[in-house]
């Protein structure tokens, strides 16, 4: 039973594939936001789920292609959303009395922080100088001289009494270096030559015998003086505590009556004065301006640390962190230099980004910036977990530690964690951590582009005349909207569809306006041929490595045919993809066959330069020959396919159909027409399946032809009918379209396509095909039965 015929391949028109017009519609107005595109709803909803659930673990992952406003978009919806919400605590770090290294946090209603810290250091001034005038007074002064006078009278009484004692029994109390001791007086010397007038002599056992018993009173008064005078330091230390209470009570009081109600505050402020009056030696430093090691003035001891100050805020914080290390996230503690060493304390503890977007804030990172230090990601999982701050000094382990440094207490953690970035950091890195759908539950997800509904074009509009208040009264065009959006379906690579990668199109607004000469600029309007030549200009500087590929192809380098009729050789088309500038480009691929049983043999593949997918392709064509020539009789051929001239690796599918073309050509022994390049891919019933990249493919061709002696009016290419919808071309490419000089085909089969390439019926490339194989096959089976 014949093969039914193919269906006729369609040609298509300019209009079909120039770049769209679309429908004027009203604009959506000032207000418009990327984030009201359709493309950017499903990522809007999860943002706004999220900030509606406090339970762990709903923080948001915003994932999106480059130049999407994916951020920009993200933070102006997040700002807008904490505007409806009450300001954030002021928190502050002050000294703790018990444990010095271990400082606490204390959180101030928002504005009551900076307040704080100023009374602080003015009740610092205004204790010294309350104690100064206590402690200089008169009353003190006397008080003191009385009692120490009292107690000199009463040891130097006591000291009389012994020494009248001693002088009856001969001897005398002298003082020495090591105190007063008992001892015979020496002889007098009455005629004053220097000399004792008698010989000293030995004292008596009597003496001595009392000699030992004044010694042990004196050593008795030495003792008794001691503790008296231990308690004369006692009742003056209680007399300096009772007095300096007093003279602190009313600045304390002052400000325990201000700021007591706050929850733990009043606490540590009695603390504080209790101290105060224990502290009255450093004071006195502070009064007669000494410094010892060692011990804190009053000013660093009770000075408070202003940890993080909202005073001006009135909502919580939305803070991007570009660099998000583990000391910017958490905060770090600093040191200073003192007497040749570090030293630190609680008033150096700095706070991070968790910090400042705390109580009810976001934290927004970039995925990229967050995945260079993983060890600061596997800290702030463990925040998120346990929803608390806690610094430490992670760049000082395995270091020798210093003695002192602060170790604050941890600090309750409530944010939003927000991550930014592409699909590839959501899909290839992040969701592989185990922890992560824990700590990230919500994926904010924008399409790469969106229906092109009055909606979308609308907002596009609004955006774009938004964009244009910062350039001094230009104004926009209603041709120059038309071909903006026309940039963006054709960035969309879709008839019906508009990219949402919105900042591509704004920067040719940008490079559009400064084209403008200054002068001219204010109350300009920007018209479509201001457009049109911001992205000539934008092509030409991009477009180096386009050139040079073009230009080897003119010159005979690289060797690609565009006229005339070649056996087992046709154009295939590829897309080079160098990040800011994409170009299609003609590539020979060739085919040879011969009486075999190995099949389709794929060069690239044999020597390791086609990747997986180009493999499959291939391995596709092999099912279609056997499934359509290989029902009867084995498929006794073998055939090399390549890509002629290709020295890197080749991946991909698009090629399969140029493939199929070239092994049937050589097979029928038709040649193929090389005014003409194909795009596509084919399954194995031999039906066309979309590629991408189409309308670079196509301008890339249409320029090999015209700069290699020009249009001949036959030239132009075939691709799958799927990919209609994908062609926005350029307007030189249409308007050879539209007068003749350049054509299009779309195809449903590749029966349809070989007919165009083979300029032969289906019917008879296959018959030539089938004959061909039954010959291969005849061949092979005389050889085996020779034995060869």
């Amino acid at each position: 039973m014949p093969a039914p015929k193919p269906e006729a391949f369609k040609k298509l028109t300019a209009a079909e594939v120039a770049l769209p017009s679309f429908a004027p519609v009203a604009e959506a107005g000032v207000d418009s936001t990327v984030f009201d595109f359709t493309s950017h709803r499903r990522a809007r909803e999860a943002l706004e789920f999220a900030l509606g659930i406090e339970d762990l673990g709903y923080n948001v992952f915003v994932l999106g292609e480059e130049r999407s406003g994916r951020m920009t978009a993200t933070l102006r919806y997040l700002e807008q959303a904490m505007q409806t919400r009450p300001a954030p605590s002021d928190w502050v770090i002050l000294n703790n009395f018990r444990h010095p290294h271990q400082p606490l946090p204390f959180r101030l209603p928002v504005g009551t922080g900076r307040h704080f810290r100023s009374r602080m250091e003015a009740l610092v001034g205004e204790v010294t100088e309350a104690l100064k005038r206590a402690f200089t007074g008169e009353d003190y002064q006397r008080q003191v001289r009385s009692r120490q006078e009292k107690l000199q009278e009463e040891i130097n009484a006591r000291l009389e009494e012994v020494q009248k004692r001693a002088r009856a029994a001969g001897l005398e109390i002298v003082r020495t270096e090591t105190g007063l001791t008992v001892m015979v007086p020496p002889p007098e010397d009455k005629d004053g030559d220097g000399k004792p007038d008698t010989d000293p002599q030995p004292p008596s056992p009597e003496t001595e015998a009392t000699a030992k018993r004044l010694l042990e009173e004196l050593v008795e008064i030495n003792r008794w003086a001691g503790q008296r005078q231990m308690e004369l330091v006692g009742w003056i230390r209680e007399l300096n505590q009772r007095i300096a209470d007093h003279a602190i009570a009313g600045p304390v009081d002052s400000v325990l009556a201000e700021f007591g109600q706050i929850p733990q505050l009043g606490r540590w402020l009695t603390e504080m004065r209790a101290d105060m009056t224990e502290q009255l030696g450093a004071f006195q430093m502070a009064m007669e301006g000494e410094s010892k090691p060692g011990v804190m003035p009053p000013a660093q001891r009770y000075a408070v640390n202003l940890f993080v100050d909202h005073g001006t805020e009135t909502h919580p914080k939305v803070v991007l962190e570009p660099n998000p290390t583990y000391e910017n996230l958490f905060g770090r503690i600093e040191y200073r230099q003192a007497a040749g060493s570090l030293e630190t304390d609680f008033t150096l503890i700095r706070p991070g980004a968790l910090h400042q977007a705390n109580d009810g804030g976001v934290l927004v990172v970039r995925a990229e910036a967050l995945a260079r230090d993983p060890a600061a990601w596997t800290f702030l999982k463990g925040a998120l977990r346990d929803r608390s701050i806690q610094i430490e000094e992670r760049y000082r382990a395995g270091s020798v530690p210093i003695a002192g440094a602060p170790r604050p207490e941890p600090i309750p953690l409530d944010l939003k964690l927000v991550i930014v970035g592409s699909p590839f950091w959501y899909y290839s890195v992040f969701s592989g951590d185990p922890e992560f759908q824990a700590y990230v539950k919500v994926k904010a997800d924008i399409d790469p582009d969106m229906e092109a509904t009055a909606g979308n074009i609308a907002c596009y509009t609004g955006l774009l005349r938004d964009m244009m208040r910062q350039f001094d009264g230009v104004t926009l065009s209603p041709d120059a909207v038309d071909r903006l959006l026309g940039e963006a379906a054709r960035e969309a690579g879709h008839r019906r569809k508009l990219t949402a990668r919105f900042e591509l199109i704004d920067d040719i607004l940008v490079e559009a306006v400064r084209q403008l000469p200054a002068v001219r600029r204010k109350g300009a309007v920007l018209g479509h041929e201001a457009v049109e030549a911001a992205i000539a200009a934008r092509h030409r500087r991009n477009a180096r490595v386009e050139d040079r590929l073009q230009e080897a192809v003119t010159d005979g380098t690289v060797m690609i045919d565009v006229r005339g009729r070649v056996v087992g050789q046709i154009n295939a088309l590829v897309v080079r993809d160098l990040g800011d500038h994409a170009f299609g480009m003609p590539a020979r691929v060739s085919a040879r066959a011969s009486a075999g049983r190995e099949g389709v043999t794929n060069i690239e593949r044999d020597v390791d330069l086609g990747g997986p997918i180009q493999q499959k392709g291939v391995m596709v064509l092999q099912g279609f020959l056997a499934g359509s020539f290989a029902r009867d009789i084995p498929l006794s051929f073998t055939c090399s396919i390549t890509f002629e001239q290709s020295y890197g690796g080749v991946e991909g599918d698009s090629a399969s159909m140029a493939e199929l073309i070239a092994i049937l050509s050589d097979l029928a022994d038709i040649p193929v027409r090389q005014d003409l390049a194909i795009t596509g891919s084919v399954n194995q019933h031999g039906k066309t399946q979309a590629i991408g990249g189409a309308h670079h493919k196509v301008e890339g061709f249409f320029r090999t032809c015209v700069e290699n002696g020009g249009l001949t009016g036959d030239q132009g290419v075939v691709l799958p009918r799927s990919n209609e919808q994908n062609l926005v071309l350029d307007p030189a490419v249409t308007a050879a379209i539209a007068e003749g000089r350049f054509h299009l085909w779309s195809v449903d089969s590749i029966e349809e396509a070989a007919e165009l390439f083979l300029d032969t019926g289906w019917d008879e490339i296959r018959g030539r095909v089938e004959t061909r194989l039954r010959a291969f096959n005849g061949v092979l089976t005389e050889a085996r039965h020779k034995g060869i």
